[in-house]
């Protein structure tokens, strides 16, 4: 047999002796309110908390009704929450409900936080209502100024999905027709993390040592362009998850590891032109210019091709594919970047040593180590060696000068002594 509920005292007092000063103030709980509080019975239909007003205490239960609740007025409407999932948490596993307040939301749950948290309970909690009941009243464990709180406690899967619909959507309860379910470990994601990682150093390793064995000094342009690639990717997902919110997931770390590719590919090309213009007989300074002149068409028209498939991806896939679309096209545009401003220049700068200038055969741009040229219809010629420094050009043309101001005598006379000596090696040759 249950307990009766006690019937309210009309003749207590509903109005506050003291003005309240915010919506957690225990001035609210006036003795009428406290009667009514004991009276109040969960399981009761007339007590339909659906239509009561906002800018007076409520009573009212959770789903289950279980729990009884004295609410204050409400402080903050669903309008103020942008979005709402559910998700992992890395530290400890557990499924946590990851909320985010627009601007105006952001500062009245910041001014909520500071005023919450360190309260007794149940003055630290603050509750989460839909259609007049709580839907979760967890407690504030810390100031929360980012507009970024998470709602923590024994929630599973499915549980933690329900109630970030429902702090998202607004709507009546939300149910979902379960069409496949896999369960997993909670640290699998981690590991997988931190496998794709792995992969993806293995895989800049091998695109570092295939330049250093292929360009040979050249190798170091494109290592070091890929270390600045790097950077300046980490840089910006790092920037775009504070700002946005954005998180590395698997299909991200794929994106970036087929990135890697992509720019070794974009190097070939590159230093494919430089080393086809030495071959046409052009100096070290001029192959630079103009093989840059070709090659930068070519990889603007596959950076571009690349960027439109990343969008088309990003907008047409399903959302666990998005993260590999989104940073494809961002490594993509880096690499653009990347050639502009630092891989041209560098190579403008080292053509002008010595060391590449000269046509080391270390340098990667060595004409006589080249090969031959292939003219098209199986033809081929060899390439044209131009001379490798200023001081040979000069003595080239030293040379011919010196040629042309012989008189014929002198002609003649030199002629005959080659002969001579040529007719004395042959009297020697013969038995």
């Amino acid at each position: 047999e249950s307990t009766p509920y006690p019937t309210p005292d009309p003749s207590l007092e509903s109005t506050p002796t003291v003005e309240p000063t915010s919506g957690s103030d225990t001035n609210w709980i006036t003795p009428a309110l406290q009667a009514e509080f004991l009276a109040y019975d969960c399981a009761n239909p007339d007590n339909d908390p659906a239509n009561a007003p906002t800018d007076e205490p409520l009573i009212t239960c959770d789903a289950s009704g279980t729990v009884k609740y004295i609410l204050g007025p409400v402080e903050l409407d669903g309008s103020s929450i942008v979005d709402a999932t559910s998700g992992l948490e890395q530290t400890s596993g557990r499924w946590v409900v990851n909320l985010q307040f627009n601007e105006s939301g952001t500062e009245t749950f910041g001014q909520i936080s500071q005023r919450l948290f360190g309260a007794t309970p149940p003055l630290d909690q603050f509750a989460f209502v839909l259609d007049g009941y709580v839907l979760t009243a967890p407690s504030m464990n810390a100031q929360i100024l980012d507009g970024r709180p998470s709602i923590s406690g024994s929630f599973t899967q499915e549980s933690a999905k329900v109630l970030a619909d429902q702090l998202k959507y607004g709507a009546l309860p939300l149910s979902f027709v379960v069409v496949s379910s896999d369960t997993i470990s909670a640290t699998l994601g981690s590991q997988q993390l931190q496998i794709g990682l792995i992969a993806g150093l293995i895989g800049l390793a091998l695109v570092a040592i295939y330049s250093l064995i292929v360009y040979r000094a050249l190798g170091f342009v494109i290592i070091a362009s890929l270390v600045v690639m790097a950077v300046l990717t980490y840089v910006m997902l790092l920037i775009l998850g504070w700002r946005m919110g954005f998180r590395l997931s698997l299909a991200g770390v794929a994106g970036l590891i087929v990135s890697i590719g992509f720019t070794a590919d974009s190097f070939i090309v590159y230093f494919e032109r430089i080393r086809d213009e030495l071959r046409d007989g052009k100096s070290i300074t001029g192959a630079v210019e103009d093989g840059w002149s070709r090659a930068k068409r070519t990889i603007y028209i596959s950076k571009s091709i690349n960027i439109l498939a990343a969008v088309v991806l990003y907008i047409l896939a399903d959302a666990t594919v998005k993260g590999f679309a989104f940073t494809l096209g961002l490594t993509t545009a880096i690499d653009v970047l990347i050639f502009i401003i630092f891989t041209h220049p560098v190579m403008q700068l080292l053509a002008r040593t010595r060391f590449f200038s000269s046509g080391h055969p270390l340098s990667g741009l060595d004409p006589d180590a080249l090969g031959a040229v292939y003219r098209g219809r199986a033809q081929f010629r060899a390439p044209v060696v131009a001379p490798k420094t200023a001081a040979e050009k000069r003595a080239s043309r030293s040379k011919g000068e010196a040629a042309r101001r012989q008189t014929i005598a002198e002609r003649k006379l030199a002629e005959s002594r080659t002969s001579g000596s040529s007719q004395t090696t042959e009297g020697e040759d013969t038995p």
